[in-house]
């Protein structure tokens, strides 16, 4: 049996992405099934139930680990549209989150990578053209390698916010 190229293309993809978490060698919490309540902007959203910490502290907000989007606040260009795609994307929808060894960042949100079906989210949104890298806080996490691909893809594809907002930056940074 020959196999299309596409297929191909597609078996070589599946196999070796979105995998990424798996690296991690002692998540701060086991894996969970969670609802999207609310997305507040193109990294970030709320959900329920909420997460019980290994302090026994709660957190119902979530930041996605490795990724960057425009801040709507400031007025950033694409922030709005990264919101947007995220909100289409997980609003109302069960999503599995992962951990890194880390549970909780700045603003005291769970750090976490996100994946609904076969995608993950934060791989997703960089390759969408909506984040960049966050090499600044997350450049030793797992799946911020993938993050870079995706972004250095959407570049030079010119998705989302590439050639649209000016610059070599997606947002006119």
């Amino acid at each position: 049996m020959k196999c299309s190229p596409t297929l191909l293309l597609v078996v070589t993809l599946h196999a070796g992405c979105n995998r990424c978490w798996t690296d991690v060698e002692a998540p701060c919490l086991e894996s969970t099934t969670v609802t999207v309540t609310r997305v507040v902007d193109g990294d970030t959203f709320d959900v329920e139930p909420a997460l019980v910490m290994p302090d026994g502290s709660t957190v119902d907000r979530v930041r996605l680990l490795c990724v960057d989007t425009p801040e709507l606040s400031g007025g950033e260009c694409y922030g709005t549209e990264a919101k947007d795609w995220l909100t289409e994307r997980i609003e109302g929808r069960e999503l599995t989150l992962f951990f890194s060894e880390e549970c909780l960042g700045t603003y005291d949100r769970a750090l976490a990578y996100a994946k609904l079906g076969g995608d993950l989210i934060n791989v997703e949104l960089a390759r969408q053209g909506y984040a960049l890298p966050m090499d600044e806080w997350f450049s030793d996490y797992p799946c911020c390698d993938e993050v870079d691909q995706a972004v250095q893809e959407a570049q030079a594809d010119g998705a989302g916010g590439w050639g649209v907002c000016g610059g070599g930056y997606p947002w006119g940074g």
